[in-house]
């Protein structure tokens, strides 16, 4: 498989050619929210041990057209959260299962600021992070961190994943696969909505009986 000389100022410069439809960036923040229920919808299942947040993002256009109609050509987010503790128990990345595996994906989040009448994106000061594959199948390659923390590391600044889901516009996902690079945003508002709907309803604290 042809390798892709991947670095961090790379990665940054590729994540930045975002794919922000042009009339996102003149329409106000809650039509944004709206426009984000409207592509990245998030299912949530509910158990004895905790909740799971879970979508499907069909990948960006990134010079290559996907097919909808492949199961491969998707990004799956999973957010399992502990219904003790009411946190992450582990976020979970599913990419296409040809993705280099060497590379992992890498990930970065953006803010958006109002200049005029306009909106910007801006990348985060973190940066762009590499999350390795922790297994690959014929269904896809998974990056999975526990707790929902990165570490510290070389490549990485570390991050806390849910902080930045919570406090970001747009989450940015790379892989490479057969030397080319494939990138995807996925707007954040809908799933801000469904985790705090979440805590309030499927994993609200039991109120203490009175005695």
């Amino acid at each position: 498989m042809p390798f892709y000389p991947v670095t961090r100022p790379i990665i940054l410069m590729m994540l930045s050619l975002t794919l922000f439809p042009p009339t996102c960036m003149s329409q106000s923040t809650d039509t944004s929210s709206d426009w984000s229920d409207a592509v990245v919808r998030w299912d949530n299942q509910c158990g004895a041990k905790g909740c799971l947040l879970m979508t499907d993002v069909l990948r960006g256009e990134s010079g290559r057209p996907p097919d909808p109609k492949d199961s491969r050509e998707y990004i799956g987010i999973y957010v399992a959260v502990d219904r003790a503790t009411r946190k992450p128990s582990y976020f979970a990345f599913h990419v296409d299962p040809n993705a280099q595996q060497d590379q992992g994906v890498f990930v970065a989040f953006t803010k958006t600021t109002k200049e005029g009448d306009k909106w910007k994106m801006n990348l985060d000061g973190d940066g762009a992070t590499r999350l390795p594959f922790s297994s690959c199948s014929k269904d896809s390659c998974v990056a999975r961190v526990l707790d929902g923390v990165v570490a510290k590391t070389d490549e990485s600044s570390g991050m806390n994943l849910l902080d930045k889901f919570l406090n970001s516009d747009t989450a940015l996902f790379l892989y490479v696969k057969n030397g080319h690079p494939y990138r995807t945003m996925v707007p954040l508002a809908s799933f801000k909505k469904e985790y705090q709907k979440m805590l309030s309803s499927e994993l609200a604290p039991v109120p203490s009986q009175q005695r």
